[in-house]
């Protein structure tokens, strides 16, 4: 390694801890965990809806069609449990349960019934984004 190489190798690794106190970060974007993984629910159970109209999983050629359109849903989808990971352990695995809801709803080749408990963690998750913002406010 040259010089300039192992500078800013030595500048990366200094910044590293700056980096990881920046707030959450996934492939859904930056902010708040919470936040990110209720937009995400909301894509993937309207996705999920739309792929249970459009397709009969009981037909293993729709599956496999869904997949190869649909693809890159999942890839979100289980970034989306990625950030769910990354909330306050408090309610952490409350949250993680909620994205996986929404992760076999808009899964090709799940249950017609698959999403019907979405709507209800949505809730839940919309319920602790508002508490978050009351006590928020409360500290001003």
């Amino acid at each position: 390694l040259d010089t300039a190489m192992k500078l800013k190798i030595i500048l990366l690794l200094l910044c590293m801890p700056l980096l990881a106190n920046a707030g959450a970060v996934s492939q859904l974007g930056t902010g708040d965990p919470l936040k990110l993984v209720y937009q995400e629910m909301l894509y993937q159970y309207q996705v999920g809806l739309e792929l249970h109209q459009q397709y009969d999983f009981k037909q293993p050629i729709d599956v496999m069609q869904c997949k190869n359109q649909h693809g890159y849903i999942q890839t979100r989808a289980r970034s989306m449990v990625g950030t769910a990971n990354q909330v306050e352990e408090e309610i952490r695995s409350d949250v993680i349960d909620a994205a996986w809801f929404a992760l076999n709803c808009s899964r090709c080749g799940s249950a017609v019934d698959s999403c019907d408990a979405v709507p209800e963690k949505l809730e839940f998750i919309k319920s602790l984004l508002e508490a978050k913002q009351k006590a928020k406010n409360l500290q001003r």
